[in-house]
């Protein structure tokens, strides 16, 4: 069924699954940024000499990202469609910048950013829409031959495999874990064949543990989730700092702005560990409730996809969805020791402009299907 013919069908009184989505979306922003002028404030002010500062810019990228989710939630999904090969290499000739000389920019031993007209950007988020994007009309262009090897699984992960070497140059691991779940899932709800998949994936183990175990910082985080106590004043003081947050914020927490582990105790506290800020000040009624509207958006983004008739749709539907929701998960699990520690933001919570921009254009796209929908 063409596009035209289903927006004929769309009746004036339909219900717009996508204004519950924004709600929540708004809701979970608000809340980031309570939650990142409370754990960064003194680290502002201590750094930069002013106690605003990174709430401030906090408040551009939300505005900038306002704008990012208004214009794909207005794009024309037959254009998104046809520039999704662009786009995509685009996206990886972009992450490949971080190593030009004076234009990339390295921090914490690692070379993920590039620094323009006083703004820094990590490329590697924009990779990962643009790689949806890419891999949901992959999908509809091979509906027919997806229970294939050659013509259905391979091309897939022969993509996958340039977009994970430009990253692990960087290094960025847990952007190429990411993308990895993120295909998998787009994969088995395209129909591919789960022997074929299962194949694939035995081939990949050997790989991943050497690229695991090459860096000792990563042997080290494993280490540290194993036994965390054991290395308490060490490679686990993050962690161990983490469960000291949650387990002093109780059933109600302490109260915003009264935590104490934001006083330089948490390492990374309104950026990947500001979860556990959540859970001292807000408590475990605070850490429930932004799971919950997590899981709220996850739930209807699946329905989305459920009601979308076009194959492209489905799949942007389902790649969006469980790319938040997968990284909300992780983050989460890492922050409360059920995951080895890695390096992924908080969606629309954390602190961070690349992530946050990003994450917000995707929202808009999947608001955007959320029209299409037909009731």
């Amino acid at each position: 069924m063409s596009r035209g013919s289903q927006v004929d069908l769309i009746t004036p009184r339909k219900k717009y699954d996508g204004g519950v989505i924004l709600t929540a979306l708004i809701l979970l922003l608000a809340f980031g940024v309570v939650m990142v002028f409370s754990s960064s404030g003194i680290y502002s002010d201590y750094r930069y000499k002013n106690l605003y500062y990174l709430i401030m810019k906090q408040a551009f990228w939300i505005g900038t990202g306002s704008m990012g989710l208004i214009f794909f939630k207005n794009i024309n999904m037959n254009k998104l469609r046809e520039f999704a090969t662009p786009f995509f290499i685009a996206s990886l000739i972009l992450v490949i910048t971080v190593f030009v000389p004076y234009f990339g920019k390295s921090a914490g031993g690692a070379r993920r950013w590039i620094s323009l007209f006083g703004f820094t950007f990590e490329p590697s988020e924009l990779l990962k829409l643009a790689f949806i994007i890419y891999v949901a009309a992959a999908i509809e262009k091979r509906e027919k031959v997806m229970k294939a090897f050659m013509n259905g699984i391979a091309p897939f992960f022969f993509i996958f495999v340039i977009a994970a070497i430009v990253m692990i140059l960087q290094p960025d691991l847990g952007s190429i874990l990411m993308i990895l779940f993120v295909l998998c899932i787009m994969l088995f709800a395209g129909g591919v064949n789960l022997y074929h998949a299962f194949a694939v994936g035995i081939l990949l183990i050997p790989s991943a543990y050497l690229i695991i175990m090459k860096a000792s910082y990563r042997s080290k985080r494993i280490q540290a989730f194993l036994d965390p106590w054991a290395y308490s004043q060490g490679i686990s003081y993050q962690i161990v700092q983490s469960f000291i947050a949650f387990g002093s914020g109780g059933l109600f927490g302490k109260g915003l702005g009264k935590g104490t582990q934001k006083l330089f105790y948490l390492p990374e506290s309104h950026t990947d560990f500001i979860f556990a800020i959540v859970g001292e000040e807000a408590g475990l009624l605070g850490a429930t409730g932004v799971l919950l509207v997590f899981g709220f958006i996850i739930w209807k983004g699946i329905d989305i996809a459920l009601k979308l008739d076009e194959t492209f749709d489905k799949m942007l539907a389902v790649g969006i969805t469980s790319w938040i929701g997968l990284q909300a998960f992780i983050n989460m699990s890492v922050v409360t020791g059920l995951l080895p520690t890695k390096g992924l933001t908080l969606p629309f919570i954390s602190y961070g402009g690349s992530s946050l921009l990003v994450n917000m254009m995707a929202v808009g796209i999947l608001l955007n299907l959320a029209k299409q929908v037909r009731r």
